[in-house]
């Protein structure tokens, strides 16, 4: 009868220990369990649309990702660290929210910086260069010289003027939109051969011209330019007569009347930057409906005109620029022609680009 109760302590210390481990299982089986995954879309606060690339991280662990191109996002969040997410995105205000209920969907709206410009190229990307454009904003002001050609009937008057000035400016308000403006004012001296004093008179003139049209890129560094111009002309002799203010017959041709002439044609020219710092702008506008109001009861008539050139502009610093040009003008009609040849150099500002140094 001894013997059973002796097999009966082994027994009791298998159950003791059995027993012992029991809470110690229950409790690793509770630390191991991982929360659901944390879930939702990420948008912008303005616009409302979905944000690619947000960076979201939970405060004090290593887990994180990104949301994809609909803005979705899904992370597992470490059990031990506080439900605390950090949303970032370059341009954005970063946001930090703590969340009690894990397993919801989450509306996330980031709003963007106001006045933001980043630094630095975006990661993992390459980068696109960014075509300048040769058709700039810029007003200038120019000298001028130019070699004047009339011809009427059997009369010739030839001869330079210095001393023009004039301004000239490209505007874009609406790309590729670019409107144009030129205006000078010249004087030109008159000899007239066997007259007591020279010069006989003086041949004033005043040039405006406007237009637009559209700009286009044919390749890097290359545009081109086809609108509308707009020309005004007036040619007025200093040889009125003292007493009844009438003109003075000096050379018995349409010269000795004052003139207004009006054209309206096509115009074209091509844009080329050849390096940083150099761009050659070549030009030509046909006027084929022109008239010429002649005053004084001169002879009116309808004219054909032209005008080509080109012109050089060189960078001093971004946004100011020295400038050459040379072109040839021509009118002509009935027995007359009107040939110019005009010289000039300035100085052109780009106002946008200046503004940007400030």
């Amino acid at each position: 009868m001894k013997k059973p109760k002796l097999s009966l302590i082994p027994l009791c210390l298998s159950l003791s220990l059995a027993w012992g481990l029991l809470p110690s299982a229950a409790q690793a089986q509770t630390t191991i369990t991982q929360s659901a995954p944390i879930k939702g879309v990420i948008r912008d606060g303005r616009t409302g649309m979905p944000l690619s690339d947000v960076y979201i991280r939970q405060q004090d662990a290593l887990a994180s990702g990104l949301s994809d191109n609909e803005g979705r996002f899904q992370l597992q969040l470490h059990p031990q660290q506080p439900p605390v997410l950090v949303f970032s995105k370059n341009g954005y205000e970063s946001v930090s929210l703590r969340f009690e209920q894990l397993s919801e969907d989450l509306n996330i709206n980031l709003m963007p910086l106001v006045n933001y410009t980043s630094n630095l190229p975006p990661a993992h990307s390459e980068s696109i260069p960014v075509s300048e454009t040769v058709f700039t904003n810029q007003l200038g002001l120019f000298y001028q010289g130019s070699f004047t050609a009339l011809g009427s009937g059997n009369s010739q008057v030839s001869g330079w003027s210095i001393n023009e000035f004039g301004i000239d400016a490209d505007v874009t308000l609406f790309s590729p939109l670019l409107f144009r403006g030129r205006l000078y004012r010249g004087r030109q001296p008159v000899n007239v051969a066997n007259f007591p004093f020279q010069p006989a008179f003086f041949q004033n003139t005043l040039q405006a011209r406007i237009g637009a049209g559209k700009t286009w890129e044919m390749r890097p560094g290359l545009e081109a330019y086809l609108g509308g111009d707009l020309m005004f002309t007036n040619r007025s002799p200093d040889n009125r007569s003292s007493q009844d203010r009438r003109p003075v017959p000096y050379t018995g041709t349409i010269m000795d009347y004052e003139q207004n002439r009006l054209g309206i044609g096509a115009s074209g020219g091509l844009a080329w930057k050849v390096n940083d710092w150099l761009a050659l702008y070549p030009e030509a506008t046909l006027y084929p409906l022109a008239y010429n109001f002649v005053r004084d009861n001169g002879p009116s008539g309808f004219m054909l005109a032209g005008d080509a050139g080109v012109k050089a502009r060189v960078q001093i610093i971004p946004g100011a620029y020295a400038v050459a040009n040379v072109s040839q003008q021509v009118w002509w009609g009935g027995n007359y022609l009107d040939g110019s040849t005009f010289l000039w150099l300035g100085i052109s500002l780009d106002p946008w680009t200046l503004a940007a140094r400030l």
